[in-house]
């Protein structure tokens, strides 16, 4: 396919002169002295201590979407100040139009897209690595994250311990919060980097503390504001026990059921208040949500993230290679996959012990995971033992050296070894934007096959206010075997690039028009093309309110080399392929209490041809209820046949409180005629100290038309931490 290779050269020559004529304003970042404060602070929501008074004052906020630089409006504003074990924050969000706030979630660890919301990091160590991520919607809805590398690491699911209480008012909202600092890693230094944002539901504008830029992200930290008074502050011993007991009830396809009971724990304790360890035994995942159902139609496997929160904890510290823009691993080329421990084939395998140590030392960040795990019979597992090393040295606060090492094969009693070395640097002063680029080499050592095969990539994406460019390119030969990693197309290379123009309008109902080419090829380690797509971004339009239209032109090239199944009875067989689809999506704004999205996706498939629908509607009654209906179609007509492929997906969330909620998930699909349905039961009692009710039930449709039960298990479990 040598057009496509001309189309990423072509890539790599653009460079509009007004992309580099951006004036590189260097404003002097804000700051501020947090004082001490002996008084005792009752989180109520009304900042009634006289100590509230002497507390650092934040009030001068710049808007960033959609008009950036002007003054922030309404008025926002955050107190600070500390005592020896916390740190405090005082809210205070100014809202005129009091009916049009966006109130939509209440549960802990919900994603706040359309909420009223405060965002904040701190970055304990100043050197823009690794920062903690805090966010408080209007509503009353906790969230946090563990950032890393400026925040293009985001670890959504890292739970701190930390309290807040938050009230709307007839013309403001406010929020009183208290972190320990026991919950964050720290250095000796006196000053943190910080910064905070605003975002308003009524017209989903946003306000930040420090360098009010489009292209910026809160987490990008080289950028924020610094707070200065943390000398002498106290992290406590850093010991913590974390015990829990589960009883389930099991009863697979009608048979009688039998009660299980089981315990097991961590036990966690800080070597320096920047690096942590801990050791776990009789690991337990029960609370774990259940994967989203997807239907293969390709012949590489599929990527299912890590949900399981032991593994997530610090995940940020075991990330090496090929990056997303959501700030995880990209899904082709993963050389350390935690989904390799614990699980075969679906099937859980028993953790007997796992070590962990993870955090700062010095310029370096690491990370180290040892893991036995006990044999499965019905899965052909044998026991074993699984190391992981990731140290990474920070060169400076733009560049970052590290490794990686890996041994243990889950599946084999045979050894499997990859080493690694990556290079990272990130800035946004060498180039007018936000720039950051990666890349890493792999080397693998499979005793089963008793072959070496190596890894390779690198990448590099530049944002600016009007403008996203990312080029990368990432291969392996076909004997590179990670065995705790995960490699979608082995013995093969791909090349992407992309480019994408986002101006927008002065005036008018329309915030964000986007226009782009990203073409991608993947070929042999010869050069030879395998397969290749063109995305052609010919329209987009993003509303004021919300709304949005897409639509996109996609040119696709395929050479299997053998047939392969899509459905169980439909094949596509080996030769050259060439076709076009087409796709239009239509969203309404998700800031309304009601709001939906439709795709229609039509053109060529392979020898045939294909129909997709995609369609969701979201209703959001109050900020206790949310309801979720998802119905996607494939209608394909190819020479091996005809198929259709449907997934279904609904969901309702229920918080009794900020604290309490269930969440329940049914699914089905007409490929494996299942339905599944997960729910769960959550209620922290206090950070740490959690209860769970889960269910997992599922059912089967046999040829006859009858639906048969397959399994349904009940579990209760408690989570109970003390702290030390």
């Amino acid at each position: 396919m040598q057009h496509t290779h001309f189309l990423i050269l072509a890539f790599l020559c653009l460079s509009p002169d007004s992309l580099f004529a951006q004036e590189d304003l260097k404003p002097v970042r804000p700051s501020g002295r947090v004082p001490v404060m002996h008084e005792e602070i009752t989180l109520d929501g009304r900042f009634e201590e006289p100590a509230w008074g002497q507390a650092l004052l934040l009030d001068e906020f710049t808007e960033v979407i959609p008009n950036e630089g002007d003054p922030g409006d309404p008025q926002t504003s955050v107190r600070i100040m500390r005592s020896d074990t916390h740190i405090y924050l005082a809210i205070t969000c100014m809202e005129p139009n009091r009916a049009g706030m966006v109130l939509q979630n209440l549960r802990r660890d919900a994603f706040l897209n359309n909420d009223d919301r405060m965002e904040f990091v701190f970055d304990t160590f100043h050197d823009a690595k690794t920062s903690y991520f805090f966010q408080i919607s209007a509503a009353g809805s906790r969230g946090d994250a563990l950032l890393g590398e400026n925040g293009r690491r985001f670890n959504k699911p890292w739970d701190g311990f930390w309290k807040a209480e938050t009230r709307v008012l007839a013309d403001r909202w406010v929020s009183e919060v208290a972190i320990p600092f026991a919950t964050m890693a720290f250095g000796e230094n006196d000053v943190w980097g910080a910064n905070f944002q605003r975002t308003r539901g009524v017209d989903r504008s946003s306000y930040r503390w420090s360098s009010a830029k489009r292209e910026l992200f809160i987490g990008n930290v080289s950028e924020g504001g610094t707070l200065s008074g943390f000398s002498g502050i106290k992290q406590g011993s850093g010991i913590e026990f974390r015990p829990f007991f589960k009883i389930k009830s099991e009863n697979e396809s009608g048979m009688s059921s039998h009660l299980l009971g089981d315990v097991g724990g961590e036990l966690s304790w800080n070597i320096t208040p920047q690096l942590n360890s801990s050791i776990t035994w009789n690991t337990d995942f029960a609370e774990t949500e259940v994967d989203e159902r997807r239907v293969n139609l390709s012949r590489f496997p599929l990527f299912f993230p890590e949900k399981r929160h032991f593994f997530l904890q610090d995940t940020t510290l075991f990330q090496f290679g090929e990056r997303s823009r959501r700030g995880g691993g990209g899904g082709n080329l993963v050389p350390f996959f935690s989904r390799r421990i614990g699980l075969q084939g679906g099937e859980e395998i028993p953790i007997d012990v796992g070590f962990r140590v993870a955090g700062r030392a010095g310029p370096w960040d690491l990370g180290f995971l040892g893991v036995s795990t006990g044999a499965s019979a019905s899965a052909g597992v044998p026991d074993g033992e699984i190391f992981v090393f990731r140290p990474s040295y920070n060169v400076s606060e733009s560049l970052a050296v590290g490794a990686l090492f890996t041994d243990g094969n889950p599946a084999s009693d045979f050894s499997n070894t990859v080493v690694g070395a990556d290079l990272r640097f990130s800035s946004t002063k060498v180039l007018p934007g936000n720039f950051a680029a990666n890349t890493y080499f792999l080397h693998s050592d499979d005793e089963s096959i008793d072959r070496r095969g190596l890894g390779f990539g690198a990448e590099a994406n530049l944002s600016t206010s009007f403008w996203d460019y990312r080029f990368s390119v990432l291969g392996t030969q076909a004997d590179f075997q990670p065995a705790l990693g995960f490699v979608r197309r082995p013995g093969e290379m791909r090349t992407q690039a992309s480019a994408f123009w986002n101006p927008r309008p002065q005036r008018g109902p329309v915030r964000r028009y986007s226009f782009g080419l990203s073409p991608l090829v993947w070929t042999d380690l010869g050069g030879e093309t395998i397969s290749s797509t063109v995305r052609l971004g010919l329209f987009e339009a993003e509303l004021h309110s919300g709304d949005s239209v897409r639509f996109n032109t996609f040119l696709f090239t395929d050479r299997p080399s053998s047939a392969f199944n899509i459905t169980n009875n439909v094949a596509i067989q080996p030769g050259s392929y060439s076709w076009a689809e087409h796709r239009l999506r239509i969203a309404s704004s998700q800031s309304r209490p009601i709001s939906g999205r439709v795709e229609f996706v039509g053109g060529n498939w392979y020898d045939g041809n294909i129909f997709r629908f995609r369609t969701g509607l979201t209703w959001h009654p109050s900020a206790k209820l949310n309801l979720n209906l998802e119905y996607n179609e494939d209608r394909g007509s190819i020479s091996g046949g005809d198929f259709t492929v449907r997934v279904e997906r609904f969901t309702v969330d229920y918080s009794f409180d900020s604290e309490t909620s269930l969440e329940t998930l049914i699914q089905s699909d007409n490929q494996s005629d299942t339905l599944g349905l997960q729910a769960r039961y959550r209620w922290i009692i206090e950070d740490g100290r959690e209860i769970f009710i889960v269910l997992d039930s599922g059912w089967e449709e046999l040829a006859t038309g009858a639906i048969v039960p397959q399994a349904h298990d009940l579990t209760f479990k408690i989570v109970y931490s003390v702290r030390l």
